[in-house]
């Protein structure tokens, strides 16, 4: 199968490709660079994953919520970024 790129770097996907995949208007698909020139799409996963993943946990599960789980996944990524920081650099973001 052959696809064109457009004058904007838009192509179309064909239709048995997109049928196949279960792709409709809207979906995500994750773009990554192969090896020997090639472009690997990928259909990134349903939104509401996440959500669904922490609801399988137990009822006292520490988050109610995907967006709380990865807020407080984004709170420790950015607290260990600061403790790994030099202590100059640490100086220099408490004035």
């Amino acid at each position: 199968m052959e696809t064109t790129v457009t004058s904007k770097g838009q192509l179309t996907l064909p239709q048995e490709i997109r049928h196949a995949l279960g792709i409709e208007a809207g979906t995500v698909l994750e773009v990554e660079l192969g090896s020997k020139g090639s472009v690997v799409l990928r259909k990134k996963a349903t939104p509401g994953f996440f959500d669904q993943f922490v609801a399988l946990q137990a009822a006292n599960a520490p988050y109610a919520t995907g967006d709380e789980a990865r807020a407080a996944l984004r709170v420790a990524e950015d607290q260990a970024a600061y403790e790994a920081a030099p202590a100059a650099k640490k100086r220099r973001a408490a004035r």
